[in-house]
């Protein structure tokens, strides 16, 4: 049976917006007052000092020393921000960054750089750059050692193709408007999958050289099931004997090739949580009915065991984000093969995964009014002893 000796938990959470006065984000009059500012950052603490994660991957950033000295304040000694935002004029931000705090020692940072040689490829221009800059911190876990965390925050689905932008459609009124939309919509597309991809490689590239396990999270802007994002869905299911070129995956069986590639693909934190999950109810469930008398088997949905069923909602994953009354979950966390307990390299179990989602669904304004837009979102690691 395996055993676990220590438990990292990995948050997270788009502080939406998190600017400190008198700096403004986007337009002079986005200005928040010393009371609302004392607000977002008790909310933050409030929220920290109640879950305690142990590495947190923020968005959203336009105060990153401000960020820097709450979290030094909260026991989080080490900190890791490489960007920083765009100024427009007059104290007034644009392009927030992403950032990274942790109980741990983080040895190196990074932003990660797209590749220009393979943007032809793909169909974007060379110069092609990300949204926001990707961060890659890496740090010393307990028992683990060096593990590679990226902090993420894609481009949105936001049309940036408006009125005041150089393009002509040679169109006016209704009509310029719906094909503004239908193009911009489609350009914020092709950034973010094109970010994604581009990401992707860097993560293989890195992974290859370095054999180091690794997290990736933040807020990807988009479902992961879309179609944008899919190069974070590569898995051997995809892959065909007759693509393979490599002499040594050519000669591996089935199972070997699987485990192989398995080294290189990402695994959605909370299907791994919600996989385990299942494993262990129905082992419960296994107990039990085989410790019942057979006399007792007629009555088995009288007893306990029912409540080791789940119910119909259990595993309907929470929203982490709402456009109008319309849920959806933008922000996750992905995995490396190590911490699939299914895999033979695992080193640690995905043991609970939670969406913090109150604000979101039940807010009490006084305590919510400067929170975020977005729902935080955590995973509990159980490290193999």
């Amino acid at each position: 049976m395996d055993s676990y000796h220590e438990t990292i938990r990995i948050a997270s959470i788009n502080l939406f917006n998190f600017i400190a006065p008198p700096d403004a984000y986007y337009d002079f009059e986005n200005i928040y007052t010393h009371e609302q500012w004392a607000k977002k950052l008790g909310w933050f603490e409030a929220f920290f000092e109640e879950n305690q994660p142990d590495i947190i991957g923020f968005q959203e950033v336009f105060s990153p020393d401000e960020l820097q000295s709450l979290m030094a304040s909260l026991g989080y000694p080490h900190f890791a921000v490489l960007d920083t935002p765009e100024l427009m004029g007059d104290y007034v931000y644009k392009s927030p960054v992403v950032a990274l705090a942790s109980r741990f020692p983080i040895v190196e940072m990074a932003l990660v750089q797209s590749a220009p040689q393979l943007c032809q490829h793909i169909g974007v221009v060379a110069d092609f750059s990300f949204s926001r800059k990707p961060l890659r911190a890496t740090i010393d876990l307990p028992q683990i050692g060096r593990c590679d965390v990226y902090v993420v925050h894609l481009k949105s689905k936001r049309n940036d193709l408006g009125q005041g932008r150089e393009v002509e459609t040679e169109l006016d009124g209704g009509a310029d408007l719906m094909a503004r939309q239908a193009l911009g919509r489609v350009a914020s597309n092709l950034q973010r999958a094109t970010e994604a991809a581009l990401l992707f490689h860097q993560i293989m590239l890195r992974r290859q050289n370095t054999s180091l396990p690794m997290v990736l999270m933040g807020d990807f802007n988009d479902s992961l099931s879309s179609s944008a994002l899919e190069a974070f869905r590569v898995n051997p299911k995809q892959v065909y004997r007759a693509d393979i070129e490599d002499k040594k995956l050519k000669a591996m069986f089935e199972v070997q090739l699987t485990q192989a590639l398995n080294h290189f693909c990402l695994f959605d934190s909370y299907d791994l949580y919600r996989h385990g999950a299942k494993l262990n109810q129905n082992l419960l469930q296994d107990e039990f009915e085989s410790s019942l008398h057979e006399d007792d088997e007629e009555n088995i949905s009288l007893s306990p065991s029912s409540s080791l069923s789940p119910c119909p909602n259990q595993w309907q994953r929470a929203s982490t984000h709402y456009f109008g009354n319309t849920g959806s979950v933008l922000d996750y966390i992905l995995v490396s093969s190590e911490f699939d307990a299914s895999q033979n390299a695992s080193l640690g179990e995905v043991i609970d995964y939670q969406t913090f989602d109150r604000h979101l669904v039940r807010p009490d304004y006084e305590r919510d009014k400067m929170s975020t837009d977005h729902a935080p979102v955590m995973m509990t690691l159980a490290v193999r002893g």
